[in-house]
């Protein structure tokens, strides 16, 4: 009995040729790719009035500390105010054990009454004699007596009101009020404690007083000097203030390897404490015309700084030589002319290659984002 054969289908009759088609079709989409533009996210070098600014972080100080300290030794009664709190000058502080000089007190203005009583018995003495005198019925000698006992009574009298003052004064020093306004720093001691005058209770920074102290790396020190301006963003504050440089420190310190410098507000602001922290954007140069670029889109350093731009629709390297600063955009001094398109993020492998620039970085898959000081956005 004879078979037929079967009939060969269409993928095994042809399948040499559309196999053939397929790998035409998978050569042309990636050669296809292969010419197409590589999407770039670029920058543009502009022109215009630059500042370089250092930021750097530090804290609010007072420029002084007063300390309170009793004039006198004594137990402590009362005192009225915390580590935090904040004080109005004449505010009473401290209160000490009083009993002892309050009764000095009461006993000189015991012996004062007396004395008093006893001036006016000398000086009713004393007219009496005058009068015999003047009749020619006393001696000089009883005048000259009477006059003496009169001067010697009130003479006692002002010793002892002396004495009161003195004695008032030690009551008064029982009660230590608050030199100046401001806010208390510490208060070592508690009620009950024996302080000698030795013995600081409080510590308190005038609050009109406030500077910010911060700290400079050695590599800056050469730019910054005294009379810089400067913003200054404390903690809790919806704005910058305005600041001065007044201080700057003539020595480093070997373990940090900076020095400290003090900035003064420019003008008051109200609620300001010891301790809070501060941005500090330090204006070391203006420039009314300058070239910049972001830091992010320049490749190596010194010599060998480079930045990548388009040029005809491909990626060319261009040799820069730039401002050393630590900011988010620096001062490009050669290699660049404004307006030319940077790549921001700058890809060697992309040398030479066809691509496809936009300024929108958001819709470039993967490019990097300039960064910089959150600080200030400046320059």
């Amino acid at each position: 009995m004879a078979f037929d054969e079967p009939n060969p289908g269409f993928l095994s009759r042809y399948r040499y040729p559309v196999l053939g088609v397929l790998a035409l079709a998978i050569a042309g989409y990636y050669f296809y790719r292969a010419n197409q533009p590589t999407p770039v996210g670029v920058i543009e070098a502009q022109q215009g009035p630059a500042e370089r600014v250092l930021a750097i972080s530090g804290r609010t100080r007072p420029q002084v500390t007063v300390t309170i300290v009793p004039r006198v030794p004594g137990q402590i009664v009362r005192l009225t105010k915390e580590e935090g709190d904040t004080v109005r000058a004449g505010e009473l502080l401290v209160q000490l054990e009083s009993a002892a000089p309050r009764a000095a007190v009461d006993e000189v203005l015991a012996k004062i009454t007396l004395q008093q009583r006893a001036v006016a018995e000398a000086e009713r003495g004393f007219r009496r004699i005058e009068q015999l005198r003047a009749q020619g019925l006393a001696t000089v000698k009883e005048f000259d007596a009477a006059r003496f006992e009169l001067d010697q009574a009130r003479l006692a009298l002002e010793g002892l009101a002396a004495t009161r003052r003195e004695v008032a004064a030690r009551l008064n020093d029982n009660t230590i009020l608050a030199p100046v306004g401001g806010v208390v720093l510490a208060r070592p001691v508690d009620p009950g404690q024996v302080v000698g005058a030795q013995s600081v209770i409080y510590e308190i920074a005038p609050l009109a007083d406030v500077e910010i102290e911060a700290d400079v790396d050695e590599r800056y020190l050469p730019e910054i000097r005294e009379g810089l301006k400067a913003d200054v963003l404390v903690a809790g504050q919806s704005a910058p203030q305005p600041a001065t440089v007044h201080y700057v420190s003539p020595k480093v310190d070997p373990r940090t390897g900076g020095a400290k410098l003090r900035l003064r507000l420019d003008r008051q602001v109200d609620g300001l404490r010891s301790g809070l922290t501060a941005d500090v954007n330090i204006i070391v140069e203006r420039r009314e015309q300058a070239i910049t670029v972001a830091r992010s889109a320049i490749l190596g350093r010194d010599r060998n700084a480079r930045v990548l731009v388009v040029n005809d629709g491909r990626v060319a390297p261009q040799p820069v030589s730039f401002l050393e600063w630590p900011s988010e955009r620096v001062i490009v001094l050669a290699g660049l002319q404004p307006g030319q398109q940077v790549l921001a993020s700058p890809r060697p492998d992309l040398i030479g290659e066809k691509v496809q620039p936009s300024a929108d970085l958001e819709s470039v898959p993967g490019a990097a984002r300039p960064r910089g000081s959150d600080a200030r956005k400046a320059m």
